[in-house]
């Protein structure tokens, strides 16, 4: 996995955690709220005998309440959000068209565009209101043809004041986006910063357990069969014991960048302790696996750590091991670190499943 796809996937979790939950929310709450109103407000105007509004403003809770009641069975989807704004612009444009009770509607029209900013994501907002109030202008322009009526000066200052609502409404939700996105690029220098391994560049422990099992265990679909590989160095020690341990490290950072280039875009590679590294294969059998260490076992083997006078040859030993489930994680990771024992004490520079 490259710098940048750890990165996108810190990116990701800490979004998932932090926007998912508002914007949930923030859906549920409107969605009840606004639901209601609206149903008690057709079951108020039945008696006007407007037959239209009421038809809208019952029909407009009804697809709302079907909307929420789908997001909460289907909670991943953004889908939902997209409705709602939908079912806004049907609303806002209904009212115009009908005029509410003696041609008050125009009155509601700015808590539900409020609404609809945030509900529907920042950009996408943008298109949702210029069509909502494209097709409400539309009509308070050709008012022959709809069934309220609007004084001229309640249509321009309407319009005025809309046009006022929607830009602070939009300057505000940009500032609030922006110092969202500030602290969120700060938070994830943090992050980055602790997930991954100062010296080689790769993520650390910390990293697997937090993040990658974790997501790993919400979606197992995207990432078992995941077979594991647990690596080490041979004979290090000797390194640093004869060259020192500045030309150790330099070792160390040449053998990650062998490996770097003998895995797949969606594989991991993370130094878990001194000279010890764990490789995951997501969506990988057993024996794809073995045939991909293999094939890093001869690239460490055939690309020794030169500089000036030094031409040391390194060498590793691979156990591998193949988690089908994400019940049986752990077992696979034992199974991997006993695997690398075994090559270990057979001779090293060999893998072994």
């Amino acid at each position: 996995m490259e710098h940048s796809s750890v990165r996108q996937l810190l990116r990701g979790t800490q979004q998932n955690e932090a926007e998912a939950k508002r914007r949930r929310l923030t859906l549920y709450f409107i969605s009840y709220v606004g639901g209601i109103i609206m149903a008690v407000m057709a079951w108020i105007n039945i008696e006007g005998g407007d037959t239209l509004l009421v038809g809208s403003l019952a029909g407009s809770a009804a697809v709302i309440f079907a909307n929420v009641i789908l997001s909460h069975v289907f909670p991943r989807y953004d889908l939902f959000y997209y409705i709602a704004g939908l079912i806004v612009c049907f609303t806002i444009n209904a009212l115009v068209y009908t005029g509410g009770l003696n041609n008050t509607g125009l009155y509601f029209i700015f808590p539900l565009l409020f609404i609809q900013i945030i509900v529907v994501r920042y950009k996408p907002a943008i298109l949702y209101v210029t069509v909502t109030l494209g097709l409400s202008m539309l009509m308070l322009f050709n008012q022959d043809k709809i069934a309220a009526e609007y004084p001229p000066e309640h249509v321009s200052r309407f319009l005025i004041a809309t046009f006022c609502f929607v830009c602070v409404a939009f300057i505000g939700e940009y500032f609030w986006h922006q110092s969202r996105r500030e602290m969120l690029q700060e938070n994830l220098e943090r992050m980055r910063q602790a997930n991954t391994d100062p010296l080689t560049k790769l993520p650390n422990r910390r990293f697997l357990e937090a993040v990658f099992f974790e997501r790993a265990m919400q979606d197992p679909a995207s990432y078992f069969p995941l077979s594991t590989v647990v690596v080490d160095i041979d004979h290090f020690k000797r390194v640093n014991d004869k060259f020192g341990h500045d030309i150790g490290d330099e070792v160390l950072i040449h053998f990650c960048e062998l490996m770097r280039k003998t895995v797949r875009n969606t594989d991991v590679v993370a130094r878990t302790g001194g000279e010890e590294f764990l490789v995951l294969f997501p969506h990988a059998s057993l024996s794809q696996a073995v045939k991909l260490a293999e094939k890093m076992r001869k690239t460490i083997e055939e690309n020794p750590f030169v500089k000036g006078d030094i031409h040391h040859p390194i060498t590793a030993s691979f156990g591998v091991a193949t988690a089908l489930t994400d019940s049986n994680i752990h077992a696979t990771l034992k199974q991997a670190d006993d695997n690398l024992y075994t090559a270990k004490n057979s001779g090293r520079n060999r893998v072994v499943n």
